[in-house]
């Protein structure tokens, strides 16, 4: 998956904003572009839905889809993600706990980005709702991303090599994922029109 599409249509505005987010390198989310389109745009419908393809529609609250979507989840789905993310920290956390008590080592435990919140957009328009909540599931992303990285740090020993080191096979993972399944199966992309 390419990212998330953002997308502000409120039932009452003539315009929508749409902002995209995406992992830009291994633990980093960034804004790739970003559109305001009024709805009397003669190509209104190709833009939106170019905008939207091989990306997760989410809506800002009160927004409603400006197109038939495939997939549609609103900014609420982000707060799955912050769950899984503290969840998948605890066993990180248990298991350098658990490797420091067997081998008497002393080990830095990890330390993790703080929970992010959704912040109020600065003014009642498409484009700053839009951003605040593309602020916000680039905060949330990068959390888990940060926190997959804390644990593949502690899968293979740097003196040694070997794996499994810290991290218990089932955490033994070579690769730092998008999402945890649970997250990706709710936030499938946009196939092509």
């Amino acid at each position: 998956m390419r990212g998330f599409a953002i997308i502000d249509r409120q039932p009452t505005a003539d315009a929508t904003a749409v902002w995209l987010t995406s992992r830009t390198d291994a633990t980093t989310v960034g804004h790739t572009n970003a559109v305001v389109l009024a709805d009397d745009d003669p190509g209104y419908v190709t833009k939106v839905r170019s905008l939207a393809t091989g990306r997760s529609v989410i809506l800002t609250s009160g927004s409603e889809p400006p197109l038939p979507f495939v997939t549609v989840n609103h900014v609420d789905v982000f707060d799955e993600l912050i769950a899984l993310t503290r969840r998948y920290q605890e066993r990180i956390g248990a298991a350098v706990q658990e490797y420091a008590g067997r081998t008497r080592g002393k080990l830095v435990t990890p330390r993790f980005l703080p929970e992010p919140e959704l912040a109020q957009p600065e003014g009642d328009e498409p484009r700053y709702r839009a951003l605040a909540v593309a602020d916000f599931a680039a905060a949330v992303w990068s959390a888990w991303l940060f926190t997959d990285e804390q644990r593949l740090r502690r899968t293979v020993s740097p003196k040694t090599q070997v794996t499994p080191w810290i991290m218990p096979p089932d955490l033994n993972d070579a690769a730092i994922t998008d999402f945890p399944a649970e997250f990706a199966s709710q936030v499938k992309p946009e196939p092509p029109a």
